[in-house]
């Protein structure tokens, strides 16, 4: 599934920011990915807090977070995925990230206490197998 997208009223779907997409895949029965693409920020806030929330609702175990096409994130972003974790406590959170300078503002604002990070979304996945 890719989004955002939003119906125009009796048109097809279009894209609201076309620097923002999201793909969810359910890679094991309890584990749900949220990859995604390109910026997220103030814009596409509200989009990736409704893919994100959405999906924590299908994981029992885990989600994945799989930033590795993402080209910036900014408190925005950092607040959807403080959000979501505080909704599911019982759900573990990983963030694939193989960016350095991405990686370093989640350790220094420190969210690595809260997410697991991980260069490759492999390892990430392997986390709870």
């Amino acid at each position: 599934m890719i989004v955002p997208q939003i119906a125009a009223e009796g048109g097809p779907p279009v894209q609201t920011d076309p620097q923002f997409r999201a793909e969810v895949s359910t890679p094991r029965e309890d584990v749900v990915v949220v990859a995604v693409e390109g910026a997220v920020d103030i814009y596409a806030a509200p989009e990736f807090k409704a893919l994100f929330l959405g999906s924590i609702g299908q994981a029992t175990r885990q989600v994945v977070i799989d930033l590795t096409r993402a080209t910036f994130i900014d408190s925005s972003g950092l607040g959807v995925l403080v959000s979501g974790a505080k909704q599911a406590p019982e759900c573990s959170f990983a963030i694939v990230c193989d960016d350095e300078a991405m990686t370093h503002v989640f350790t220094m604002v420190g969210l690595d206490r809260i997410f697991t990070l991980f260069q490759s979304r492999a390892a990430a996945l392997a986390m709870d197998a």
